[in-house]
């Protein structure tokens, strides 16, 4: 009898486990149920947002600005029209560029690199990293991403650098100095730019801060030029560290038509003086942008090589003053992501550096010629890489302001 109630308690104990285990199989089954419920929202949610991306990335808006017709033409080619993307092409007419409206209207913007690129990069879509890895470290910017360099330069006369015993351009500012004492006593001009010429006169003023105050100093001027309307407000502040000052650039030159080393109007001469004297064989070395130096009939500029204006510091301390076509992506468009690798194989940048004999950025694509190729190298060797020039970094949209500065620095130096 006893034997038959212990049969009965286990066979109680057996079925309340059983009952036990409907309940936690029931409740299994429904969490199943919400977690496949919340997967599929989850699911129908994304699939909803990428077909909305998708519809919304079919119109890709590209933007150019500041540059010339040809050139905006040529980059054009690399962005292929495609079956159900809607291409929109527009060219900002100058002093018609407002930030606002561009990060509002436009995907992809073309334009220089410079003051307009600084005021965009803390929104702007990171570079592909793919893209940045075609070209040398120092040209990396996942902001803006460089496509093709020019390069403020010097020119000088071959004949004239063996005469006063170089062999080659000067490797140092100190050098360049004793090649111009060398050069006055045969020469008129040993040097000489068109400084009449806003441009060309604020560009030459940042290579001088840069070959004798080095990077950090240039960056420096280029920041403080932003905040100030007159030359007085700027000329006295340490760039630095050193107690170097815009006032020690100017008054390198400033010296130089007392001691017969260049034109005593150099900052009055236009690009017809320039030709005129250096046509004549009568300049020992002169000062402008590679791609002003590509519009010198060329029985004039085979008299003289390029080479960068050279620094009394080593690479660390030096960038090259390379204004660069640079791209930004404005928005996250994907198309974007996808175009912006066009520019970036061999063969693109051959083609491009070819028809616009500017310098490319690709490791391994041909450049126009050996100057292009030059500037490349350049770039790639110093901390600095390609920075640009004081016209795009600070006066890409300000004119007057520019034009007023180089007043009051002709007057200085004068």
């Amino acid at each position: 009898m006893a034997q038959k109630t212990g049969k009965t308690k286990k066979s109680k104990k057996n079925l309340k486990e059983k009952k036990d285990f409907k309940i936690k199989k029931s409740t299994l089954f429904t969490i199943i149920g919400v977690v496949a419920g919340i997967a599929i929202i989850v699911s129908t949610v994304c699939i909803v947002r990428t077909i909305k991306k998708r519809i919304e990335d079919r119109t890709v808006r590209v933007a150019f600005y500041g540059l010339s017709e040809d050139k905006c033409e040529l980059l054009k080619k690399y962005i292929p029209q495609e079956e159900n993307i809607i291409l929109e092409f527009d060219t900002i007419s100058e002093g018609a560029f407002d930030l606002a409206v561009v990060k509002q209207k436009y995907d992809m913007l073309f334009t220089w690199k410079g003051e307009i690129t600084s005021s965009l990069a803390e929104g702007a879509e990171d570079i592909p990293q793919r893209v940045l890895e075609t070209m040398p470290q120092s040209l990396r910017d996942k902001k803006c991403v460089p496509i093709l360099l020019d390069h403020c330069e010097f020119s000088y006369r071959e004949d004239l650098l063996k005469k006063t015993g170089f062999e080659n351009p000067p490797a140092s500012f100190n050098s360049f100095m004793e090649y111009l004492n060398s050069a006055k006593g045969i020469v008129f001009s040993p040097f000489f730019c068109n400084g009449a010429e806003d441009r060309i006169l604020i560009d030459f003023t940042g290579a001088l801060v840069m070959a004798n105050g080095g990077l950090n100093a240039y960056n420096k001027l280029t920041e403080e030029l932003k905040k100030v309307s007159s030359l007085d407000e700027i000329i006295d502040i340490d760039l630095n560290g050193q107690n170097f000052t815009l006032r020690s650039a100017l008054d390198i030159v400033k010296e130089w038509p007392k001691q017969g080393l260049t034109h005593p109007s150099w900052f009055n001469g236009r690009g017809n003086d320039l030709l005129y004297f250096a046509e004549d064989g009568q300049l020992g070395v002169f000062f402008t942008l590679l791609s002003q130096h590509r519009k010198i009939p060329y029985n004039v500029i085979k008299n003289y090589e390029t080479f960068l204006v050279p620094p009394n510091f080593d690479g660390s301390n030096y960038g090259l003053i390379a204004p660069a076509i640079s791209c930004m992506l404005i928005s996250d468009n994907q198309n974007c992501k996808r175009y912006i690798a066009n520019f970036f194989t061999e063969d693109a940048q051959a083609e491009l550096s070819n028809q616009t004999n500017l310098g490319p950025v690709h490791y391994r694509a041909q450049a126009y010629d050996r100057q292009a190729d030059d500037v490349r190298f350049w770039a790639a060797s110093c901390k600095g890489g390609a920075v640009p020039d004081l016209y795009l970094g600070v006066y890409q949209r300000k004119p007057e302001e520019l034009a007023k500065m180089c007043k009051e620095i002709r007057n200085y130096v004068r």
